[in-house]
């Protein structure tokens, strides 16, 4: 067993694990504040890789202002998903809710293949530099996205615990009724949640591209592994969500290289089912 080997899966695994990251704190902000889960938020993060493919290599413009704009369009159009295809149905099931953005799922995913094909699309990298620190191999586009992706988590946790708008967010999440008790406007902090979760799909999507081709059938596989994490981590615990994504990332990257890689997702599963056998609500959820 070579060290430079495990430094360098470690690596891989923490590009994989940064992605999750950012995929699992939107899908489980949703859950945690409006207890709805989004089967769209894969698609979303598909639109977030494609549209940047579109307007860099069609548009022309560069990585930078290519991903913010993508992420700015694709957290406003959370507004109209909240209002399209989950605000009309709350008072229903939550089966009904799930059908919804099910149905909305199949309509960006088939609509993708029509506009772009299921041929992979790449987009040119901001940097393409190759850094070796001992006999691991670090690419400036890697450091580019864990940093980002930092970042992001940061800026999250400082929006829902040191600001007025994260405070309702939470008491919104805790209890509904409570909030709209004390005047708080759930109605705009649905909104608010959905853009923020939208956003956050489509920086996975940017981010996505700076390690690998994307694809319109990027989302579905993402879902899964997001479902996964947010699950053992506890459906609606955003910080749990970050710590088991990472630690999934860097564990399934071990897994590929000392075990299978044919079984590397499939080791994620195998720790879900272990996690809901011995510990159902989650390894940070509460009883």
């Amino acid at each position: 067993m070579s060290w430079d080997v495990i430094g360098q899966q470690l690596w891989n695994g923490l590009l994989n694990g940064s992605i999750y990251v950012i995929f699992a704190a939107g899908l489980s902000l949703v859950f945690g504040v409006m207890r709805v889960i989004n089967m769209a938020h894969g698609e979303l993060t598909m639109l977030g890789a494609m549209l940047l493919f579109t307007v860099t290599d069609l548009v022309g413009l560069a990585y930078f202002p290519g991903a913010a704009l993508v992420v700015l369009v694709m957290a406003l159009a959370g507004f109209l998903v909240n209002r399209v295809t989950v605000r009309p149905f709350l008072g229903h099931s939550e089966l009904v809710v799930i059908l919804s953005t099910v149905a909305l799922s199949f309509v960006l995913l088939n609509g993708s293949l029509v506009v772009w094909g299921s041929g992979p699309k790449g987009v040119e990298k901001p940097f393409n530099e190759i850094v070796q620190v001992g006999g691991v191999y670090i690419t400036t586009a890697g450091l580019l996205l864990v940093g980002v992706c930092f970042a992001a988590v940061m800026g999250l946790y400082l929006m829902l615990t040191h600001t007025k708008l994260g405070k309702k967010t939470r008491a919104t999440g805790q209890n509904l009724l409570g909030a709209r008790l004390i005047g708080i406007n759930t109605t705009a902090i649905y909104d608010t949640t959905l853009i923020v979760a939208s956003g956050l799909a489509a920086l996975a999507g940017v981010l996505i591209v700076l390690v690998s081709s994307a694809t319109p059938n990027l989302g579905q596989p993402l879902l899964i592994t997001g479902f996964a994490v947010v699950i053992v981590a506890g459906m609606g615990n955003v910080a749990g969500a970050v710590a088991v994504g990472l630690f999934m990332g860097v564990t399934e990257a071990l897994f590929g290289q000392f075990v299978s890689t044919y079984y590397r997702q499939g080791y994620l599963y195998v720790v879900m089912i272990i996690v809901l056998l011995l510990r159902p609500q989650g390894l940070f959820g509460r009883k």
